[in-house]
């Protein structure tokens, strides 16, 4: 299935009554103005004029930036109103938005509802306490709970939306965030690392020594036992990482932090790493022997990795002396064929992916 067209409708830190310690939406964003709702319908139409578009291609308007339910009601109703018009006249087919956890009730939801509403992300972030309180968030793990359920009673897609490495956070907070997400089973993620921003309490905490962001090493390693996970129960990972926006690729507002242009990638990468350890551990090697590597040809830049680094891992881990890479349409996205002159072993991406099971 192809991803749907997202046009997004940026309104930074609109309607957020708090300030959390990571957050410069406008950084973030890279827009530095909240769009208004009497310029959505010319921006709609200047943006599907440039998009690649078929007959069958989902196309949703989506409002990111800010919290969107917590705008006051009427303003929330000049943004809906412009965006169900579009809907009724059929240039889009759904409206996307994202939101604070603590600013969901039936009255909001119902309003959503009239509008024609279709997905609500929700800024999680953590499912711990401690680490909410320590990055101001301003809600509860509770809070979170009850607004997932509130949101299934509607029929409305439910997002989560995470984030690694915040303030008091570490691995096992990290493993007790994911299985507290798979246990609410929302119907899809976006993961986030943590990163330190000009304009933000954390890039002060950063300049005084009080929180030190995660290694890329650590932010990728963690995303990816979330991958695994959230891939192993059927909840699509639809985003890892930052978009590269200009003032984050040139580090103009980036202070520190796992920042990567193809964050998402790298995670991929590493996922794939350790399904081919896994294939490897069943293999009696021998040292300095040959290897051949069979994968889908879409699988190729991930499995050997940014700068070959997959490959360069598994000689020195090893000893293998040359591996040979074989692309073959036949192969599943995902699966993998390890041989030498005498062994062969597939690894199926569904049954790798049982070591994730909670």
């Amino acid at each position: 299935m192809e991803k749907p067209l997202i046009i997004p409708f940026f309104i930074p830190h609109v309607g957020c009554p708090f300030t959390c310690v990571f957050c410069n939406q406008w950084e973030i964003s890279g827009e530095k103005e909240a769009i208004q709702p009497e310029e959505i319908a010319d921006y709609v139409d200047a943006y599907l004029k440039k998009a690649r578009l078929w007959p069958d291609r989902y196309v949703e308007i989506a409002f990111y930036g800010g919290s969107f339910t917590a705008i006051p009601p009427e303003k929330q109703g000049e943004y809906l109103q412009a965006a169900a018009e579009q809907k009724r006249k059929g240039r889009i087919n759904g409206i996307r938005l994202s939101t604070r956890p603590d600013f969901i009730n039936k009255e909001i939801l119902d309003r959503l509802f009239f509008y024609g509403v279709t997905t609500v992300e929700l800024g999680v972030q953590s499912l711990v306490d401690e680490v909410l309180k320590k990055t101001g968030r301003g809600h509860s793990v509770a809070d979170t709970l009850t607004a997932t359920r509130l949101l299934r009673k509607y029929p409305f897609q439910v997002g989560y939306q995470l984030m690694l490495g915040l303030p008091g956070d570490n691995r096992s907070f990290a493993r007790l965030t994911v299985e507290k997400a798979v246990a609410a089973a929302p119907d899809f993620v976006r993961i986030y690392p943590t990163l330190v921003l000009k304009g933000t309490i954390l890039a002060t905490w950063y300049k005084e020594k009080k929180y030190q962001p995660w290694s890329l090493e650590q932010a990728v390693e963690t995303a990816a036992d979330w991958l695994g996970t959230f891939s192993f129960y059927g909840i699509p990972v639809i985003r890892m990482g930052l978009q590269a926006v200009e003032n984050l690729s040139l580090q103009q507002d980036l202070l520190a932090g796992p920042y990567h242009p193809a964050f998402g990638e790298l995670v991929e990468s590493h996922l794939l790493l350790e399904q081919m350890q896994t294939g490897l551990s069943e293999l009696e090697l021998q040292e300095g022997e040959a290897l051949t590597l069979s994968f889908h040809p879409l699988a190729q830049s991930k499995v050997v990795g940014q700068k070959k680094l997959n490959l360069v891992l598994l000689r020195e881990k090893y000893g293998i002396e040359r591996i040979k890479l074989v692309p073959q349409e036949k192969l599943a996205k995902n699966n993998l064929e390890i041989s030498t002159a005498s062994q062969s072993v597939t690894i199926k991406r569904q049954d790798f992916l049982k070591k994730y099971r909670i």
